[in-house]
């Protein structure tokens, strides 16, 4: 391409620019690097190591939320279920802090970048938020606080869709289920009945197979509330001929388990650079593309005193994920050419006083034109669940991960006591070759 400097202007503007490319490049790349240490460690099953690796994006203001939900998550599997509560509340804190600079940031966006502002997590993160917080307050015996998120997450999708009280584009299926588990580890079996209603006519509005401890609940809960019309309905649908009575007594104990399986999707950047058509400026457009990373994974087993019961996948955070950045494309795009368009314009006019600094101008939006690749990345592809009731007492639980042929591609055993009328959620993490 022809360069517009001339005598003195020409070397001082391309050390700027290469400065400028340089700086813009860096600061993406040492995300993404940062988040790639942080798998590594997970993968080992170094959570500590993990978490001194996360460290660094504490520094960074706009990214507060995105290192308190990663954060959160982290301790969660260290096993600090304090440490992870009082991430957690602070991540809430964050993102609630967000929105009286969503205006200014929201500018930014628009004229500089799509990650020049504060990281706001979508509604099926935010929504995993407040799920994990629940499994934290059960894992450490709150149940009333674990309740008070169960009613959180409802407020919030009724805020987000007033008439059917579901998320935009995926991923409160789980968030409903882990609701009505919480409803009926309280004994609040209207709720309960309300939570897996919501949890039924999510999981089959984006066509994912439903849950068979789901099914069973919806059996039980509505011969209980004796909803014949309906309890017939769902037998029908399910093809199921019988199922236990709902157990009301205080005389025994759940155990619920939890298999974080494989890593969330990442977001990466593609990007094209070209040249004008009619002038000598260069106009680039950056997209996030998706980067789903499943493991072999096909179901997870619980057996406790040779009764074994069969778990089910229970949230796909890949499938949510791509819902949502698909409908967020057609945005981005329209918001990518804006920019430039600005920017054009602003070269042009700059161009008519000092072609040089017109240069650097072209130079510096275009190599800011990044696209956002934030992303809760501690959370895994997808979520398993396995639940079943058991006397009270000494135990030796095994847990078992199958592969799609039905072979065990990992397990672990465990001794626990086990009281009358308590819940007790078991989690381990998958990673396509460890389990921890």
């Amino acid at each position: 391409m022809r360069s517009w400097l001339h005598g003195e202007l020409r070397r001082p503007a391309r050390a700027c620019g290469v400065v400028l490319l340089a700086l813009a490049v860096s600061g993406c790349a040492s995300r993404g690097a940062l988040f790639d240490r942080v798998d590594a460690e997970l993968q080992q099953g170094r959570t500590e190591q993990a978490l001194t690796a996360l460290e660094p994006l504490a520094a960074s203001g706009r990214n507060q939320a995105l290192y308190l939900l990663n954060r959160g998550m982290l301790l969660r599997m260290a096993g600090d279920i304090d440490g992870s509560i009082a991430a957690f509340e602070q991540a809430k804190t964050a993102i609630g802090q967000l929105q009286p600079i969503s205006i200014s940031e929201s500018l930014a966006t628009w004229a500089i970048a799509e990650d020049s502002g504060s990281y706001k997590p979508p509604v099926h993160e935010h929504l995993l938020l407040h799920a994990y917080q629940a499994l934290n307050f059960l894992q450490a015996g709150r149940l009333e606080e674990a309740r008070v998120e169960a009613l959180q997450i409802d407020l919030g999708l009724r805020r987000v869709d007033p008439a059917n009280h579901r998320a935009p584009h995926g991923g409160d299926a789980f968030p409903r289920y882990i609701s009505g588990l919480i409803f009926e580890a309280n004994e609040d079996w209207s709720d309960a009945l309300i939570a897996y209603r919501k949890a039924y006519e999510s999981y089959t509005q984006y066509r994912q197979p439903i849950p068979r401890d789901l099914q069973y609940s919806l059996l039980r809960l509505t011969d209980y509330l004796e909803l014949i019309e309906e309890r017939n309905s769902y037998a029908e649908t399910f093809g199921i001929q019988e199922w236990a009575a709902l157990d009301t007594r205080p005389d025994r104990a759940t155990v619920v388990l939890v298999v974080h399986d494989g890593f969330a999707p990442r977001l990466r950047e593609e990007s094209v650079v070209i040249g004008h058509p009619s002038e000598n400026r260069l106009i680039r457009v950056s997209l996030p593309a998706l980067e789903a990373r499943p493991t072999r994974l096909s179901r997870i087993r619980l057996v406790a005193d040779g009764v074994q019961t069969d778990g089910d996948a229970v949230e796909d955070v890949s499938a949510a994920a791509d819902a949502w950045l698909s409908a967020q494309i057609p945005g981005l795009l329209a918001r990518a050419v804006t920019r430039n368009v600005a920017r054009n314009e602003m070269t042009r006019r700059v161009e008519r006083d000092n072609q040089g600094l017109a240069l650097l101008v072209n130079l510096v939006g275009t190599f800011l034109e990044n696209a956002d690749t934030r992303t809760w990345r501690t959370l895994p592809d997808r979520l398993h669940l396995a639940r079943m009731q058991v006397p009270p007492g000494r135990h030796v639980l095994r847990m078992e991960l199958l592969d799609n042929a039905g072979r065990v591609v990992g397990g672990s055993e465990q001794n626990l006591d086990l009281h009358r009328g308590t819940t007790t959620v078991l989690t381990a993490h998958w990673f396509g070759n460890s389990l921890w």
